[in-house]
């Protein structure tokens, strides 16, 4: 909500105890006798306060400001969420804050004071760098964990903020998880930024970027808290930047592609191996799980063994490194190894990535490869 929504909205609404009101002057106050007592913008102390407000309070991000159409609502994943910079490696980077909305798009968060020099351009450097390698190399399967680990941390049955959060009482956290990897993969996420003042600078910065960038977005929230002298509580008001005219017509058109339409943009090759993956499952008892742009092959406990990817990707992935989580790294070395011999891409160790034609061209070797891994979860359930 802008500063003028609110003020309309509070001098629309006015209690018998007292309200607020808002002039170009600054944020006021009407007390319970009538009085009017001015309010003015109090830095934060710290900017490990901010950051705690946001993660308990995630709708600081000002969601439906973002997109009024649709208003987004957050769910944390993690606080301080650590960032690869390559396949195996460990946390090279951390982002302040990791949420994903309602649709699974992981949304970075960076947190900073507007006393912060690097809020100017350093900043943005950084959370590129961030995303960048985050849409690469973030194994799936560690977000999910650490979404169940923070939501119970923070008191919540993480089932439950997932069903609140898509307001659908059958989402699964794994097929939740599912649709967030293949946003990744797409580049559906978005970055923002978050100041008690955003510096215009950073809002020039904010606005190119968000006009530019697709199918990311980028946005800038300005998060004030105001107190009166003498007089307890605080206002926070957040305001969103970013969402030009350009960028609001981008954003309002960018929405998940149909499975129908991504069947028919996917190549020959790909509907044999969702084909092939399919015989897989009802022939070992497994299930296949379809998305707006996968399906996926797990397991009866819905442990992911691997995805073929529609459209723009048409690819054939094998999950290993959920396989290195267990304790299985000879089983996944082995089966990196066995997938080598059948693609001539290179393949990297953690989710090793084919094309679907070199998939179906050597399925009778593939198939074994992918029972193998189902025999593995099942000894151990």
């Amino acid at each position: 909500m802008t500063t003028r929504d609110l003020s309309m909205r509070q001098d629309a609404h006015h209690e018998r105890t007292g309200r607020i009101s808002m002039s170009g002057d600054g944020l006021f106050h009407i007390d319970a006798d009538g009085q009017l007592v001015s309010m003015t913008p109090a830095p934060y102390a710290a900017e490990d306060i901010l950051q705690a407000l946001l993660e308990t309070h995630p709708d600081l991000l000002a969601g439906g400001q973002m997109t009024p159409e649709a208003p987004r609502r957050w769910a944390l994943v993690k606080r301080e969420q650590g960032i690869p910079d390559s396949d195996g490696s460990g946390a090279r980077w951390s982002v302040d804050h990791l949420f994903v909305d309602q649709d699974a798009v992981p949304t970075l968060v960076e947190v900073k004071r507007s006393t912060d020099t690097r809020i100017r351009r350093e900043v943005v450097g950084q959370m590129l760098d961030y995303a960048a390698n985050g849409v690469r190399y973030w194994p799936i399967e560690n977000l999910s964990l650490a979404f169940d680990a923070t939501q119970s941390e923070l008191g919540n049955d993480p089932h439950e903020s997932l069903i609140a959060l898509c307001e659908d009482r059958d989402v699964t956290i794994p097929e939740f998880f599912a649709r967030v990897g293949d946003n990744l993969r797409a580049g559906r996420i978005r970055m923002v930024f978050v100041a008690d003042v955003i510096p215009d600078e950073l809002m020039r910065i904010v606005e190119f970027l968000n006009e530019q960038m697709n199918p990311a977005e980028v946005f800038a929230v300005e998060v004030k808290q105001y107190r009166a002298e003498g007089h307890d509580g605080t206002v926070i008001v957040p305001a969103v930047y970013g969402r030009t005219a350009a960028a609001s017509t981008k954003t309002s058109s960018r929405r998940l592609v149909d499975r129908e339409s991504a069947l028919a943009a996917s190549k020959p090759a790909t509907l044999t191996a969702i084909q092939l993956l399919g015989e897989l499952a009802t022939d070992l008892g497994l299930l296949v799980d379809d998305t707006p742009s996968s399906a996926i092959l797990k397991t009866p406990s819905r442990r992911s063994i691997a995805a073929v990817y529609l459209a723009d990707w048409d690819s054939l992935d094998v999950s290993l490194e959920a396989l290195r989580v267990r304790g299985w790294t000879s089983e996944a070395d082995a089966a990196h190894t066995a997938l080598s011999r059948l693609t001539s891409k290179v393949l990297t160790k953690k989710n090793p990535t084919m094309p679907t034609e070199d998939a179906v061209a050597h399925w009778h070797e593939l198939r074994p490869i992918l029972a193998s891994i189902a025999d593995l979860y099942a000894a151990s359930a």
